[in-house]
């Protein structure tokens, strides 16, 4: 080529660069159109169906939303148009209730509209809760906290149609079109569109559109031989296609090029409609936790193994004062006995007829006597006479069976078991109530029968919907004898009374569950152990479960009985769960157990220093820490192992 011509050809792309640009789509920061190089690898995708993605921050999206400054009535028609040569979209116009907006646009109605919102709580939701008050289920200083949390939850009853400014009807138009791919057809996308009048929410004309496609091939590990090699009984073999969603440029530039060109459109672009929720204040009452994390105090001492086990052979433990150790396995049902000089081979107890059903496990503070309650026996072990005594199981008159799963378990300040189940059949018109038993009669002869009276329905169960994380009220092991009933639940530590199950008290505590919420901190945690109290030490702790980014730090807040403040939010950073918690007698220690890996992980803490001792792992002698219990004697903490029982010597200065 000579220097003319090329000159020439560099002057006509120069020439035709103007227009180019300015077709182009013009996308927001951060948004882009990700080429199929740039997406991540779809195994046996056509190329067909390889084709630039929308994508935001480099990852591409499932689906878009074009918010329009126009009336639906006249989108609509573009928006169809628009997509006419990449399919038949037939489907009629539809008109609903304001009340029953979906697809997320209902929430930014009520948060754009909190007077109306306001209205609403005060006339539907309000009463409701006073209610709940007279019967016992909340205390009247929690309504302020209550009304806050409905105004500030931009999900609340969205879908109520009591209120006439509900009542208006807004317009909505969905329809799809499928494609098939390559010669024999073997692929296809179904390209799914919706135009939503959203003037309601936004409160002026505006039109949503939402965009996407679904796309599926065949999965080429799909066929019937590798249907027969993946085979598995629990989930079958592997899928014979497989699939994506996302918004293809195709399908997203010819919209958004005929919208945008629209006088007045303002054309904004979206994931969803909770791109267009008005942000929130903080909230001021919410304070973030200050985590206390293991010092530099560490002992050496090795941990003692004193049962090897198969993996998972045994579900429960407890120490006993004699330095034995009672165990639950599954498969068979079984209780055994371990002492000093049995080796690996445990002597069993007891053992079940076919399934025993849910157990629960537990000790007096002596460590002297021991209970397995199952659904049909209580079976009692004294230390001292070295005797296994079986009663069966008796309910009162008045009791009424769970309706399924059975009972569950818990103790009373003696050790003895106390049944509770989460009911759905209360009286007084409250539908959910936490039913707790109490024994009536406990009897000591071989045979006798051991009687469960009703203790209460407590009517707190019924209040505790609509709150993040575990929203099941857990009893706390509480060793106080005398005082009331107390439970954690998504509000925080409630006190009930002892005989009636109505609410006395309710503590309030730092954020428990998941990450940062400036608007919220209610919750309960999942992945830690039933919370504990002291009525020595004064203090009931409650596990935690808190992310930053993708770590988990678990934890417990030790929270002060009498003052109702935290003392201490003690964790172990970095640890998927807290799967053990246990307390010295006194209440001074306070030891909380996970793994790093299969390795154990303990640390003690003082309550009153504020000191922690990291106790040493020992993979050989614990694999996957599951319980720990403070030995009766309170020198040692007793570990529950995937692969058997440790124990763990305290140094005598602790």
């Amino acid at each position: 080529m000579t220097p003319f011509r090329a000159c020439r050809a560099i002057l006509c792309l120069a020439i035709m660069m103007p227009p180019l640009a300015a077709i182009a789509t013009p996308l927001p920061p951060n948004w882009q159109m990700l080429p199929p190089a740039q997406q991540e690898a779809e195994k046996g995708l056509p190329s067909a169906l390889q084709t630039p993605l929308l994508a935001k921050n480099q990852r591409a999206l499932g689906q878009v939303e074009l918010l329009v400054s126009l009336p639906f009535e006249q989108v609509l028609p573009v928006v169809q148009a628009s997509l006419a040569p990449l399919g038949n979209f037939n489907a009629p116009v539809q008109r609903t209730r304001v009340a029953y907006m979906d697809h997320g646009w209902g929430n930014v109605l009520i948060a754009r509209h909190p007077q109306l919102k306001a209205e609403f709580i005060h006339r539907y939701r309000m009463p409701k809760l006073h209610e709940a008050v007279e019967q016992g289920a909340l205390l009247a200083e929690e309504l302020p906290l209550r009304e806050q949390r409905l105004q500030r939850d931009p999900s609340v009853d969205a879908l109520s149609d009591r209120m006439e400014e509900l009542r208006v009807e807004f317009a909505s138009w969905q329809a799809s079109a499928r494609q098939k791919h390559g010669v024999l057809g073997r692929a296809s996308s179904t390209i799914e569109v919706r135009v939503m009048q959203v003037d309601a929410a936004l409160g002026r004309p505006a039109t949503v559109i939402t965009l996407s496609r679904t796309d599926d091939w065949p999965n080429p590990d799909g066929g019937l031989v590798d249907q027969l090699r993946g085979f598995n009984v629990m989930g079958g073999g592997p899928s014979p296609r497989l699939s994506r969603r996302g918004v293809p440029e195709a399908v997203f530039t010819p919209v958004h090029d005929a919208v945008r060109k629209l006088p007045g459109a303002a054309t904004q672009i979206g994931v969803g409609a909770a791109d267009w929720l008005p942000p929130l204040p903080a909230n001021p009452r919410i304070v973030e936790p200050r985590l206390s994390t293991p010092g530099s105090g560490k002992d050496t001492t090795p941990a003692q193994r004193l049962l090897r086990s198969e993996s998972g052979q045994y579900y429960d433990m407890r120490p006993l004062a004699d330095g034995s150790v009672l165990l639950l396995s599954a498969y068979p049902d079984a209780l055994w006995r371990w002492a000093p000089g049995m080796g690996d081979t445990p002597q069993r107890l007891w053992q079940a007829n076919g399934d025993a059903g849910r157990a629960g496990l537990s000790v007096d503070p002596r460590g002297r006597n021991a209970w397995l309650a199952l659904q049909q026996q209580i079976i009692v072990y004294s230390v001292d006479q070295s005797t296994t005594v079986i009663h069966p199981l008796r309910w009162a008159a008045d009791v009424r069976q769970p309706i399924s799963g059975g009972w569950k378990w818990s103790w009373d300040a003696q050790g003895r078991p106390v049944a509770y189940d989460h009911a759905l059949n209360g009286q007084g018109g409250i539908r959910d109530v936490l039913r707790v038993l109490q024994p009536q009669a406990t009897p000591l002869a071989d045979g006798q029968a051991w009687v469960y009276a009703q203790r209460f329905d407590a009517p707190r169960q019924g209040v505790v919907d609509g709150y993040p994380g575990n929203t099941r009220i857990k009893p706390v092991r509480w060793d106080g004898a005398g005082q009331g009933f107390w439970i954690e639940d998504p509000a925080g530590l409630t006190e009930l009374d002892a005989s009636t199950g109505r609410v006395n008290r309710v503590l309030a505590l730092p954020r428990r569950f998941g990450q940062a919420d400036t608007q919220d901190d209610a919750g309960m945690a999942q992945w830690v152990p039933q919370p504990i109290g002291s009525a020595a030490g004064g203090w009931i702790a409650v596990g935690f479960v808190l992310m930053e980014g993708s770590r988990r730090d678990p934890g417990m807040h030790v929270v002060d009985v009498a003052s109702g403040q935290v003392r201490h939010s003690l964790a172990l950073p970095g640890r998927q769960s807290l799967n053990a918690a246990t307390a010295s007698a006194d209440g001074r220690l306070l030891a909380l157990g996970s793994n790093n890996g299969g390795d154990p992980v303990l640390v003690v803490w003082n309550l009153q220093t504020g000191q922690s001792l990291s106790l040493n792992p020992s993979r050989a002698a614990c694999w996957d820490l599951r319980q720990l219990h403070w030995a009766p004697e309170g020198g040692a903490l007793v570990g529950l192992c995937g692969d058997g029982v440790a124990r763990w010597a305290l140094p005598t200065n602790w």
